[in-house]
């Protein structure tokens, strides 16, 4: 599906037809129900039981400066280990000090199943105490989902579904402070099995101002930033894209870059030169500006090989703009022969372990080597 290797627009999806098939029988209307990857069977179509939104608890929300230096963790959300990380917090206690936002995805928390996270949905959640345990930890949370996608062009639906996944978080002793919109610039000109919204980059701009209106009028305080692929977008188009947002009155809270490494060595692209580009345009546009450290598609079958991988992005990172603003330690590679999402294991964060939170300590220290 799609350009082969452009990692996100595999994950986020195949949804369309599962989607698109349980609205028309009158089931979940969620434009989000469970995705999976280019070479994984299609979910199951479980039509999921129509819940109400539940009312969210009104705590105070975390203090953070966005343009100050942050590391965002987004653990795969079908990764063997995820409710660990909070029934058993004290295998990642020191990566948890470097953390300065958690990440979960939309389909996590929506209320709704999905196949690719396994048992990693809401229940599980709040089973662990896990959105009360961020907020007693301090650690803002952030939410993404979509926003536009070449199946589901109104923003109405995708916004409904936000609303919904942060008030399952608020409602269970959280408070979500960010929501990341997954590559709507790319949802707005991808055409796919005859599907295809076809919006300029004005028209997206448009719809994404709408969907910022409707989840910042029921939740007004969380702060919306954006993910866009590169080098399926253009470094150029995508600064002309952070205009379009400031122009229909949403600038992002955020730009964060996810990169199609294979891509970008197959095609030959200039890499540190479009980063420099990127990041300087960011800046010049007041947005705070972040690169998703992951791995190589092709490299991600095992845990060591996703750690070496995106280790060597993250050297390419440094080598052409030092840290980003944002350090986003990020994974939705797979599926693995399980069917999930699941590749790198989250646990522990000891030296030499080929874990996720292990990895979030060797990032850093890649940007920030002790003297």
């Amino acid at each position: 599906m799609r350009v082969r290797g452009t990692a996100r627009e595999r994950l986020h999806t195949v949804i369309a037809g599962v989607s698109l098939l349980m609205a028309a029988c009158g089931g979940s209307t969620s434009p989000e129900m469970g995705t999976t990857g280019a070479s994984a069977p299609v979910p199951a179509t479980t039509v999921a039981t129509p819940r109400p939104t539940p009312q969210p608890t009104p705590l105070p929300l975390p203090d953070l400066d966005l343009a100050a230096a942050q590391t965002w963790f987004a653990p795969n959300m079908g990764s063997v280990d995820y409710p660990e990380l909070f029934s058993q917090p004290e295998r990642w206690a020191t990566a948890r000090e470097a953390v300065d936002v958690f990440q979960f995805y939309a389909n996590s928390v929506s209320g709704d199943p999905y196949d690719i996270g396994g048992d990693n949905v809401l229940e599980t959640f709040v089973a662990v105490d896990a959105f009360a345990q961020l907020y007693q930890w301090d650690i803002p949370i952030a939410i993404e989902g979509g926003a536009i996608k070449f199946f589901a062009c109104d923003h109405a639906s995708w916004a409904e579904y936000a609303n919904r996944a942060i008030a399952n978080v608020e409602a269970h002793g959280g408070r979500v402070s960010f929501f990341t919109m997954d590559e709507p610039l790319l949802g707005g000109q991808l055409e796919e099995n005859g599907m295809a919204c076809g919006y300029t980059i004005e028209e997206t701009a448009a719809e994404v101002a709408e969907f910022v209106a409707d989840v910042t009028a029921t939740h007004p305080d969380v702060r919306i930033g954006v993910v866009e692929p590169y080098p399926h977008i253009s470094a150029d188009e995508l600064l002309a894209w952070l205009s379009a947002l400031a122009d229909a009155g949403a600038p992002p809270a955020f730009f964060h870059l996810d990169v199609d490494m294979e891509r970008v060595a197959v095609e030959g692209h200039d890499v540190a030169g479009d980063l420099a580009l990127l990041a300087a345009g960011s800046a010049a546009a007041g947005v705070p500006f972040g690169v998703i450290l992951t791995s190589n598609w092709t490299q991600a079958g095992t845990d060591a090989g996703y750690v070496a991988s995106t280790l060597e992005w993250t050297g390419v990172v440094q080598g052409a703009i030092g840290r980003p603003t944002h350090v986003v330690v990020q994974s939705w590679q797979g599926p693995a022969a399980s069917g999930r999402h699941e590749v790198p294991i989250n646990l522990p964060d000891e030296a030499g372990a080929s874990s996720h939170t292990r990895l979030i300590l060797d990032i850093l220290a890649v940007f920030e080597p002790a003297s």
